[in-house]
């Protein structure tokens, strides 16, 4: 049996693209803070084994690095493959109909 095909709706459309792009803005800010997280990290291993402070070019060296490292790693083809299985299944499991 074939689907039955919506209406356009160009207003819901444009609702929805509003959405998706504060969605957007929400993730990009996500993103942005779990990567402060790994910098700090990085700053906190270095730090314990030095009893001066880090100087500011060494905080932007080492955050930096950090951050590119962590863009890496994600990028790597496993790391690709294994994020893109689970945004598969979770796809799944928020669109999946109950089984009778």
């Amino acid at each position: 049996m074939a689907e039955e095909k919506k209406p356009w709706d160009q207003e819901s459309f444009d609702q929805k693209m509003k959405e998706s792009l504060n969605d957007l803005s929400s993730l990009r800010m996500e993103l942005q803070n779990l990567l402060v997280k790994f910098g700090l990290r990085a700053l906190k291993q270095y730090q314990a084994a030095r009893n001066y402070p880090l100087r500011a070019n060494e905080i932007d060296r080492l955050v930096k690095y950090e951050i590119e490292n962590a863009i890496h790693d994600v990028s790597e083809q496993d790391s690709k493959a294994a994020i893109i299985k689970q945004a598969r299944l979770e796809w799944e499991k928020q669109h999946s109909t109950p089984q009778q």
